[in-house]
């Protein structure tokens, strides 16, 4: 008989065995100290937890009630292991399969919106550049009003992609490790870009003034 063990993984609880906890904690303690000096760390973790307690979820799925060993396994085979990060290899084979056999998810891209996400989001949906999707919307719109209604519905039911779990299915691309961890850093580059224009465009207003 094995003990079993309450954990909250993003957000979720979860029933775990002895053995798979112990695998778990390992797992996540070797994340922690490979992600020790990246400033996005705690961002990272928590995206990797969210991606776990999806994983679990869809484990569960066949009435079972505890997380076992083999299906611990099962999710580090698909997120990979710290020291793969950034190699090719079998893993980089296996993200390749994962991505190809996970559909994409229709949410708003709320990055690279012109009014509400939903063109950016439809664009990546149906493989497309954005700008076709609002230029269709624009023409339909000047032939019927129809399309504002459709555009106000999709607003309101499909939902914005929030998290980088969200950003990346909704590009299609697997949620793994490096993925996440690329994603993150870009985020970052890209907040720090522009937090220094603000600062330069500051810089050039009150130089104006004296």
């Amino acid at each position: 008989m094995k003990k079993t063990y309450t954990v909250n993984i993003g957000g979720l609880v979860f029933s775990i065995d002895e053995d798979a906890f112990m695998k778990l904690n390992g797992y996540l303690d070797e994340l922690k100290v490979h992600l020790k000096n990246n400033p996005g760390r705690s961002e990272i973790m928590e995206d990797i937890e969210r991606r776990i307690a999806e994983l679990f979820k869809e484990k569960l799925k066949d009435r079972k009630e505890v997380i076992g060993l083999d299906d611990v396994e099962k999710v580090v085979g698909i997120l990979g292991k710290p020291g793969d990060i950034g190699e090719e290899g079998e893993e980089g084979s296996q993200y390749e399969k994962i991505k190809g056999g996970r559909p994409k998810r229709l949410y708003r891209d709320i990055d690279d919106k012109m009014i509400g996400g939903v063109c950016s989001g439809l664009g990546y949906y149906i493989n497309i550049d954005p700008t076709w999707v609002r230029i269709v919307f624009a023409v339909a719109i000047l032939l019927s009003g129809i399309s504002v209604v459709a555009y106000l519905i999709l607003w309101i039911v499909v939902p914005p992609a929030n998290t980088i779990t969200e950003k990346l299915e909704m590009r299609g691309d697997p949620v793994n490790l490096s993925n996440i961890e690329n994603a993150v850093k870009d985020e970052m580059d890209k907040m720090k870009s522009k937090f220094e224009d603000f600062v330069d465009k500051t810089k050039d207003h009150f130089k104006r003034k004296t």
